[in-house]
């Protein structure tokens, strides 16, 4: 009598576990035809799965993130393939404006000789300058774009450092007429930095305010709590506080039909810098001014 009910219950179980098997694979089915079609038409609903299965439901709630995450990482790729798009156009509009100048002088000195372009023998090598700071960017951009770049960060005095550039521009700012007004500290300003950053950091403000700006140039450096403050300003036009928000990203310019050198590169190379030492760069309209603030730790 006990083998009797023994194997009762045993075809029981059995046939249980027959109709869950069969219920599971019906569920299995239905949620890889979900799948399909979320596949096929790009749709990103929800999977819907039977509730009264937990280990189904975490099934299909981890294909949903699954989904998510794919979902995401396809739009970054696209969105990095047209930022891509765009710098490559720029690039090529950046190139290409001082070498048609440079081609055009040539070919008047080619025809008509040396005194067809009298006194233009500095705009060439003005265009050739230009060119070769673009380059230089490029190189430099690609650089820091590598994943095996570092920087190495040391002890260093801000001020001194300051002082450096601005004096290296003493010849820029004279064929400019620019008289640029200078508030360093008198004392040493210790900050943790790699030097050679730093001093890029420096030299690109002040060309981007050379290139693009006008007015009076400021350069202001002093101590706030921890950190050091590194403030370039010089006068603008036409820029909206819309424009100062993309001025970092490269290659953008606010009038996308016109260009200058360095469109956007520089600055670029700025935000990048400043974020590898753990600082800080803001750009922000103050009237008329345009103000870049720089903020780095300070050396304990």
């Amino acid at each position: 009598m006990t083998g009797w009910i023994a194997a009762g219950v045993m075809a029981f179980a059995a046939i249980l576990f027959a109709r869950r098997a069969r219920r599971l694979r019906g569920r299995v089915g239905e949620l890889r035809a979900q799948v399909a079609a979320r596949r096929s038409s790009g749709v990103q609903e929800p999977l819907v799965v039977d509730t009264r299965d937990d280990e189904l439901e975490a099934l299909a709630a981890e294909i949903d993130l699954a989904w998510r995450d794919g979902q995401e990482r396809l739009a970054q790729a696209e969105r990095r393939e047209g930022r891509l798009r765009r710098e490559i156009a720029n690039i090529s509009h950046d190139l290409k404006t001082p070498m048609i100048a440079v081609k055009g002088y040539l070919q008047l000195v080619e025809r008509d000789g040396p005194q067809a372009v009298p006194g233009r023998l500095e705009i060439v090598l003005a265009r050739v300058d230009d060119l070769s700071r673009l380059v230089d960017d490029f190189f430099e951009l690609s650089v820091l774009d590598s994943a095996d770049h570092t920087l190495r960060i040391e002890r260093a005095d801000a001020t001194a450092l300051v002082s450096q550039v601005l004096i290296g521009f003493q010849t820029h700012f004279a064929a400019g007429g620019v008289e640029p007004v200078v508030a360093l500290p008198s004392v040493a300003l210790p900050v943790r930095v790699d030097v050679t950053a730093f001093t890029r950091i420096i030299t690109n403000l002040v060309s981007n305010a050379l290139v693009h700006g006008g007015g009076p140039l400021r350069v202001a450096l002093s101590r706030d709590g921890d950190v050091a403050v590194l403030a370039v300003t010089n006068q603008t036009t036409g820029l909206t506080e819309a424009d100062v928000q993309h001025l970092f990203e490269r290659s953008w310019r606010a009038d996308p039909a016109r260009g200058g050198p360095h469109a956007g590169l520089g600055l670029s190379i700025v935000a990048e810098l400043v974020d590898r030492m753990s600082g800080t760069v803001h750009a922000a309209l103050d009237d008329e001014d345009l103000v870049f603030t720089v903020r780095l730790p300070l050396a304990e």
